[in-house]
């Protein structure tokens, strides 16, 4: 297959190490023809078909929900926007006439100051390195969105969401004025934060669920017990298996995915709590996870 092409030709990877595209994508920056031929494992792989197929196909990460939109969109084409979109400024006022079901309120504030007080329904999307990701797992491209943003990143938020297809954002709201939309008909809401300590006493009810948001292979290396596994990724694919019924216990490695799950179902109407600190924190304090 590359018996023809140089051994030191130079190979520049579009997508590195942490990419959603794919699955132990290599952290070096570049590589050459003769280092691929060595150690590429799905050119090893390749003189084989079935086995080819087989490690193309085993273990590759849940993709985005936004997947398949860029998928039409780079067959079709995309809409044309004239522009990087300049959504207006709305008021407090504007704010609490939203209803946060219909139109996706994205909230790019860190976790810690959502979970402590958001807009009921609205969704916490961190401004951060996965913020693409979450956006596009979370919201569809058929949905309004509002962005609660410093003004210092709106031009940051609004770039990051057109280039992957959510161009509907139809304003914003300065995340410094939140304390100008609470009044007692709509005061902020809160997301409870569970320690790996805590985890124990509230697991033992048969009303909580343990829904664990990692990744498929990661689920398998290990997880806390009774726990169902739905990647965040395609929480909106696979509702279905997220029983409505149940206080959930969402986890994932960090606690970062599942903040980000938390805030979606929370939006849908569920009875949800974070594991703070994640599996990690979970391991460090009980040994028997479920291997």
């Amino acid at each position: 297959m590359l018996d023809g092409i140089a051994d030191y030709i130079q190979v520049w990877p579009s997508h590195g190490a942490g990419s959603a595209y794919g699955k132990a994508l290599g952290a070096v920056p570049s590589s050459t023809i003769g280092y691929e031929k060595r150690f590429n494992p799905a050119i090893l792989a390749a003189s084989d078909e079935q086995g080819f197929v087989d490690f193309i196909l085993t273990g590759q990460p849940e993709p985005p929900l936004y997947f398949a939109n860029m998928k039409r969109d780079n067959k079709v084409g995309p809409p044309v926007l004239g522009g990087v979109p300049q959504p207006p400024r709305i008021d407090a006022a504007q704010l609490r006439a939203l209803d946060g079901r219909r139109v996706a309120i994205a909230d790019t504030r860190p976790w810690e100051a959502f979970r402590m007080g958001h807009v009921r329904n609205s969704l916490s999307l961190p401004l951060r390195q996965t913020f693409n990701t979450d956006a596009g797992s979370l919201i569809r491209d058929d949905e309004d969105i509002v962005l609660i943003v410093d003004p210092s990143r709106l031009d940051e938020a609004v770039r990051d969401l057109i280039r992957i297809g959510l161009d509907r954002i139809r304003g914003w709201f300065d995340a410094n004025d939140l304390d100008q939309y609470e009044t007692s008909d709509t005061p902020l809401v809160t997301i409870a934060e569970i320690t790996a300590e805590e985890a124990p006493a509230m697991m033992v009810s048969d009303r909580v669920q343990v829904l664990d948001v990692r990744r498929a292979t990661e689920f398998a290396g290990g997880h806390m017990p009774n726990a169902i596994n739905v990647a965040h990724t395609r929480l909106a694919a696979r509702l279905d298996e997220v029983p409505k019924d149940r206080h959930l216990l969402v986890n994932c490695r960090t606690g970062a995915r599942s903040a980000r799950a938390c805030s979606y179902l929370q939006r849908l109407g569920y009875e949800v709590a974070n594991l703070k600190g994640g599996i990690l924190a979970w391991d460090l304090v009980h040994v028997g996870a479920d291997r």
